[in-house]
This record gives structure tokens, sequence and C-alpha cells, in this order.
């Protein structure tokens, strides 16, 4: 066996790709806190973002002479929609508003990219999938996740077979998450903060890892406080999750005031792919098989490559003519098991994902 350290992205092609010479106009819908990760990434990228839309006008003005001085600003999602220019739009409102829009985007021409989570109702998801399919359009979802260096990585050397059948996956985080939340309105009391609105993410490299194995039987998670935590909500929780040969688990300790860190190890047929990081993140992976054993060192990080790769998948898809690899239905088996969990952990019970249609209310 030998251990080397090899160029980056040498072996598995992780980074964000941009269509070449394609840059369409796009609008942003919604200019909330997320939308400057948003436009921080596509400013690096080059993107032409030509109109900004938020029912605040100061936050959307905000945002224009930020990021893109020459946009135009408007306060009606349907003048942005209306305009010819405009090829694609990234919808970044709340996912209670977001459906809607989705569906003027869809009707008015428009390929979209939607903020995550993508829908609280996986039917609604569907439909609006095949809407956006009927009219020959793309509608992605913005898991952002999934060009996070490591998840990045780890998507692509399983995809490529490096490591064979995925037959396990253990993944843990252990951060401060109430006490950069402390503050916040909504997020320091959200009961499901760490599950839902945190764990999204993990929930959709789950559900893209065991992709092979099919749906996930059955999921068990539980949740609680600690006692020194900085918020009343609870800041941890467990998740196993079955496959029928294959099984995966989920740690999170939100309230872990000290050594912040996030691992993974995800073992398969014929090798098993480590990483060792930040909450968001480390500076390099390990492939280990039969013959050898490589640590790749990682370029970028969780919200440039994330916000940059969703996009950038988007529009090389619609450059050539193919579905995106986070197209809208990609999106719903990771919302299931999400919501299965939610489900569990409130009933103390294991939840059969495959029976789950919308997030418990």
């Amino acid at each position: 066996m030998t251990t080397d350290v090899s160029t980056p992205g040498a072996e598995v092609d992780y980074l964000p790709t941009d269509p070449i010479g394609y840059r369409p106009a796009i609008g942003m819908i919604g200019c909330g806190n997320i939308s400057g990760m948003h436009l921080a990434a596509y400013r690096r990228a080059g993107y032409d973002v030509v109109a900004l839309c938020d029912l605040d006008v100061q936050a959307a003005d905000a945002r224009r002479a930020e990021f893109y001085p020459q946009a135009a600003v408007c306060t009606d999602y349907r003048e942005l929609l209306a305009r010819a220019d405009i090829q694609v739009v990234d919808i970044t409102v709340h996912v209670e508003d977001r459906p809607a829009i989705v569906r003027a985007a869809i009707d008015a021409g428009k390929h979209v990219l939607s903020q995550k989570p993508y829908v609280k109702n996986l039917r609604v998801g569907e439909e609006l999938a095949r809407r956006a399919d009927e009219a020959g359009l793309v509608l992605a979802v913005n898991q952002n996740g999934r060009w996070a260096p490591h998840f990045a990585y780890l998507l692509q050397a399983s995809a490529q077979g490096l490591i064979g059948e995925v037959v396990a996956a253990d993944f843990a985080v252990y951060w401060p998450h109430d006490v950069v939340v402390s503050g916040h309105p909504v997020f320091s009391t959200m009961e499901d903060l760490i599950i839902y609105d945190f764990a999204i993410h993990w929930f959709d490299v789950i559900a893209q890892l065991f992709r092979a194995q099919g749906p996930a039987v059955e999921v068990y998670a539980v949740k609680g406080t600690t006692p020194d935590q900085a918020i009343p909500v609870p800041t941890w929780a467990q998740i196993s999750i079955t496959f029928k040969n294959a099984a995966a688990t989920l740690v999170l300790r939100g309230a872990a005031h000290r050594l912040e860190e996030g691992r993974y190890r995800v073992d398969g047929t014929k090798g098993v792919i480590t990483h060792d990081g930040l909450s968001l993140g480390g500076e390099t992976v390990r492939l280990v098989t039969d013959d050898s054993d490589q640590v790749t060192p990682l370029l970028g990080d969780w919200w440039d490559n994330g916000m940059h790769g969703a996009m950038a998948e988007v529009l090389t898809a619609v450059d050539e003519q193919r579905p995106p690899s986070n197209a809208a239905r990609s999106a719903l088996p990771g919302l299931a098991l999400c919501f299965a969990a939610l489900e569990s952990a409130r009933t103390g019970h294991p939840v059969d994902p495959r029976k789950i249609t919308r997030m418990p209310e």
C-alpha cells in the first residue's frame, strides 16, 4: 500500500464547472440574508445579474449597491418575470411563499434555481418538477452542500465507483450553533432548528450517496437540550437511517462550545472515504482502497463553492440541454429523510420515509 498527497481534483472533479461562453441574464427574487452569499459567488463567477426583487425595496437596494450596481430593482416579482431578457431566476424567498413564485416563473418561461429546502410538501415538489418538464425548462434546487468541497469530493468519488457500492455512512458535527443563533428572533426559538434548518444538507448528501440502494426503509431520531446551551430549543440530535442493505448515522451536537469538529466516514465494497475538519468542512479528504491510501487537499469553501456550484450546474444544464444534477426531483429523497426524522423525534418511534408526503406540522 502506498501513501501520497494528490494534486487537488486530479482524480475527482469536485469543483464547480461553468458553461463555456453562456452567460444569460439572471434575476433574483428575494434579497434576504442568504441572498448575499448567492450574489457574492455569482459576482466572483462573472454572472450577469440584471434585476433584484424584494417586497422590502431597501433590502433590494442594499444588495444592488453591494454587488450589482447596474441591476434594476423592483418590489413585484411579476415585474421581474415579465422581462424578456431574463432567462434564469434565482428564487430565495421563504419556503412557504416559494411554490407560487416558482410556478409563476415556469409559466413565464424562466429556468429556475430554488433555494432550499425545496418544499414542505413532496407532492407539491413533484408537481412543480412535472410543470417544468412539460415546459421544457430547468428547475433545480440550491442544495449548496453538494458543492461544499468535502461533500463534493465524496459525492463525485462515490459516483465514479472509487469505493464500490456504498454500504455505510457515518457523519458527526460538533459546533456552537446555539451561540451563533442566540440573538436571532426566529432561529433561536425554532424547535426544529437542528434537524430541519441545519441538517437538511446532511440528509440530502446521504440520499445522494445511497441512490443505488433505493429509498430508505426506516428513520429513527431523538433530540434534546444540554444544561449549558444558549437557546431554549433542542440543540442536539442523533439519527439512524436504515436501507435494505446499508445504513447511515448522523450525530449533531449544536451546543458544543469547545473544539468544533465535523467528520464523516463512508464505506464501500471497494474502499472508504474519510474527512475530519470543522462543521462546514476542512482542508483534506482521505481515500483508502486495497491498493492505495490517498490524501487530497481541497480547494474552496462551503459558501463560495456551494452557491457557485448550484447555479453553475443550472447554467451548464441549460447550455448543454440536459437535466441538472440538482434537478428538483433529486431533492425529494433527502427531504423525505428529513421529514421522517422530524416525525420520529416527535413521536419517539421509527418512521418509514417511503410513507412520508410532507413536513409534519
